[in-house]
């Protein structure tokens, strides 16, 4: 069998593009809710990059770009009819990133694309996923649910910094500091002037309180990943001492029916996989994942 070669991406981005396109095809035959995508040419990044060959013909190829002291593989930067030759690239690219910090996206249905990184010493840090918007029915949880005012700016902030403390946790460990609680409000201050990005954002009250919220965001179109008349569930939380009462399922329930009679057709959301709450509540909600994030740190 002939060896691998490599080749600047530059070089032969028309099969690279191949090569992504075969992967996109296997992508929607396991999942359908994804965008349609006419040329991949598009798709292929235009960032530092290599293609393998064997006898000529492509095989793999990498493409990342290094920010801050990360190295990043977005949703188009791989693809390979054969996986294992993605180590090999690998290994030529994380020379020339020179970092010790690797970020990958990888369909999620690919299992043997994503076996390559995992024997790389990659792990599985998130999903992105999405499922069907629908006319769900209400759910009763001792409270009701309607749309957020500026006076509830302080319970945003306050939700905010709930989940902050929570990926800083075990088994999260996410290494960011928590700011204080003025740094949230700042940054939720803004959104009842941005509802053109932002178009929904809902509250559960429960005896006169605010124990629970919901984000939906306008999620631009463009990529490997969102589909059309789509809409994006941005941020959700409740209060810790409410969780399992219900208050949880009737956030989704009221977002899945909003997006559906607003003629969103899907709805994407996305979760750290180290999260527990998380990355078990959703795809009990029916969300399936599109793309994993592996991340690898080189001690």
């Amino acid at each position: 069998m002939p060896g691998l070669e490599f080749h600047p991406l530059s070089d032969l981005r028309g099969q690279a593009a191949r090569l992504l396109a075969e992967r996109f095809a296997a992508q929607l035959r396991a999942e359908p809710l994804l965008p349609e995508i006419d040329d991949f040419h598009d798709h292929v990044p235009d960032e530092d990059g290599l293609v393998a060959t064997r006898g000529g013909e492509a095989v793999a190829y990498l493409a990342g770009a290094v920010e801050d002291d990360t190295a990043w593989v977005r949703f188009g930067g791989v693809a390979a009819s054969e996986p294992e030759a993605v180590r090999d690239l690998f290994a030529a690219m994380a020379e020339r990133w020179n970092v010790a910090r690797f970020q990958v996206f990888v369909p999620a249905s690919d299992d043997e694309l994503r076996d390559a990184f995992f024997r790389l010493g990659f792990g599985c840090q998130a999903a992105f996923a999405v499922r069907e918007t629908e006319s769900a029915a209400r759910v009763d949880f001792g409270g009701t649910i309607r749309p957020s005012t500026p006076d509830d700016l302080e319970a945003a902030a306050r939700f905010d910094e709930i989940l902050w403390r929570h990926q800083a946790r075990t088994p999260s460990f996410s290494g960011r500091t928590v700011p204080d609680r003025d740094h949230f409000r700042e940054e939720w201050s803004t959104l009842w002037d941005e509802v053109d990005e932002f178009p929904a954002h809902f509250v559960a009250e429960r005896d006169g309180h605010v124990v629970g919220h919901a984000l939906l965001y306008r999620r631009p179109e463009g990529d490997l990943r969102v589909p059309e008349h789509n809409i994006d569930l941005a941020h959700a939380a409740t209060l810790e001492e409410v969780r399992g009462s219900g208050v949880g399922l009737a956030l989704t329930a009221h977002v899945l029916a909003w997006a559906h009679e607003h003629g969103y057709r899907s709805m994407t959301t996305d979760w750290r996989a180290v999260n527990l709450l998380s990355s078990r509540f959703w795809p009990r909600r029916g969300f399936r994942p599109q793309y994993l994030r592996l991340y690898r740190s080189v001690p």
